[in-house]
């Protein structure tokens, strides 16, 4: 005789094809244990299982496992027996709306500008940087007038033992590359600002996705 252990957990049979009953051991005869049926459990179907009722095997949904969404973009995932996903529910998560899709095109925009713009400002310190305006100032006003005192540019320029003569043109130089390089980067920002916002109104999804800080040249 075949018997179905039947998991106490759940209800569901332990081993689907079952085993040979044990044997009595005073009369020797099968016998059906305490937790087990000699009624054969039926085969489910996709997302079916069998579950022992009592007296009887029956057939419930079985989605343990399965991840569904909300129109919302929530996910859930069901643990439980006899539970099934909603009518309305999603098998992959919605699309993220287009104005959310929109403030993230921007966040990536401005990280970008920042990466940009960082690749020259991470070669100095921050005390450094925090001097470059009066460096700039000190040099454009000695190159118009050399009595123009110039306190931070004499005390660079004696400690790296120059002339201020010879660093003024300099500080000048570096201050026109770097001026240069951010007006660059933010009329690059500013423009792909104005692409996520006509994307946005032409409720262009792909168009507003495509749009890259890197594809920007």
């Amino acid at each position: 005789m075949r018997i179905y252990d039947i998991n106490p957990t759940d209800g569901t049979a332990i081993n689907p094809a079952g085993r040979e009953a044990p044997a009595d051991p005073m009369r020797g005869t099968p016998r059906i244990p305490a937790g087990a049926t000699d009624i054969a459990p039926p085969a489910p179907g996709v997302h079916e299982a069998a579950r022992w009722a009592g007296d009887a095997w029956e057939l419930v949904p079985d989605y343990r496992g399965h991840v569904y969404y909300t129109a919302d973009g929530e996910s859930h995932e069901i643990k439980e027996f006899g539970t099934e996903p909603p009518a309305d529910a999603l098998d992959e998560a919605p699309p993220a709306p287009l104005a959310d899709v929109a403030r993230r095109k921007r966040r990536e925009i401005d990280s970008g500008a920042a990466r940009s713009v960082a690749s020259i400002r991470s070669l100095y310190p921050d005390f450094e940087r925090e001097t470059w305006g009066d460096q700039e100032d000190e040099a454009r006003a000695w190159t118009a007038d050399k009595m123009a005192p110039t306190p931070t540019l004499t005390g660079i320029a004696e400690a790296r033992e120059v002339t201020v003569e010879y660093l003024a043109p300099k500080v000048i130089q570096k201050a026109d590359q770097y001026r240069a390089l951010a007006a660059s980067v933010a009329g690059k920002r500013q423009r792909l600002e104005d692409d996520i916002a006509t994307a946005l109104a032409a409720e262009d999804r792909a168009g507003l996705e495509a749009i890259e800080w890197s594809n920007a040249e």
